[in-house]
């Protein structure tokens, strides 16, 4: 077999063609996609972080009583009852509270 190389594949006629214009496997095009929407992500969090911080200087204030209050509630409610779910919202009431009245001030 003169001209025949061992473990290459060879495309004759028009079948050429098509490997050319094969359409990608999905799984690079999912890697694209996700690249994509992750930078988009990273574009958007100064805005979103102005908008966030802007919104928590207008209405904490007004909002921070009632917000702690409820949150005390629900958590003292979950500990008398022993109903964990309540512990948690409560909890994360309250340090949500906090974290958003650190950021506002820090």
């Amino acid at each position: 077999m003169a001209g025949h190389l061992p473990g290459r594949v060879r495309t004759l006629g028009r079948h050429a063609g098509y490997v050319v214009a094969a359409p990608l496997p999905d799984r690079p095009v999912l890697v694209l996609l996700a690249c994509a929407v992750a930078l988009l992500g990273l574009l958007w969090v100064p805005v979103l972080g102005d908008r966030l911080t802007g919104f928590l200087s207008r209405k904490l204030p007004k909002a921070a009583p009632r917000i702690f209050l409820i949150g005390l509630g629900v958590l003292v409610i979950g500990l008398v009852v022993r109903v964990r779910i309540l512990e948690v919202v409560g909890a994360c009431m309250i340090g949500g509270l906090v974290l958003g009245a650190i950021l506002d001030n820090y």
